[in-house]
């Protein structure tokens, strides 16, 4: 009557690689290295942000901000201007202090004060299903902290 059907595999004949160079692969995002006792970091962005990234990508596709596409640096330091609160022309000195296959890492420190921003960009393989073109991933902000040493962002650590 149609009601039931099996599928079997019966042979993989072979299998192709699918990495691409230019996207991120990783599952977990970089932190802060804090090591002194009573240092700490707050979480700029949510801890799962997955359907900002997916906005993010969208809004790329439709937009006229071509540099999303080519400029990891300016979409850290336009983030870094919308979590601080300050001009992106005031972002000066924004470090790179990683890069890994689809990601890079920028960390920034404001004059005058005792607090660092750090900035995780990537292209998450995730995105190439949601891009208009696949092949055509935006750089986004896939995590934010703000680290010090200060009373806000004291931790306790186990040893």
């Amino acid at each position: 009557m149609g009601c039931c059907s099996l599928l079997a595999i019966q042979e993989v004949k072979s299998v192709d690689d699918q990495d691409r160079d230019d996207l991120d692969y990783g599952a977990s995002e970089d932190q802060p290295d804090i090591d002194r006792t009573g240092c700490g970091y707050r979480f700029l962005t949510p801890i799962q942000p997955t359907g900002d990234l997916i906005k993010a990508q969208q809004q790329a596709d439709q937009g006229t901000d071509d540099w999303v596409f080519d400029d990891p640096r300016r979409v850290a330091s336009s983030a870094l201007a919308r979590c601080s609160k300050a001009e992106e022309s005031s972002i000066i000195g924004l470090k790179e202090t990683r890069k890994a296959q689809g990601r890079y890492v920028y960390e920034w420190t404001p004059a005058g004060k005792a607090e660092t921003y750090m900035i995780v960009v990537s292209r998450p393989y995730l995105l190439s299903f949601y891009a208009r073109d696949p092949k055509r991933v935006a750089w986004v902000v896939s995590a934010a902290y703000l680290s010090s040493c200060g009373k806000n962002n004291s931790v306790t650590r186990i040893k």
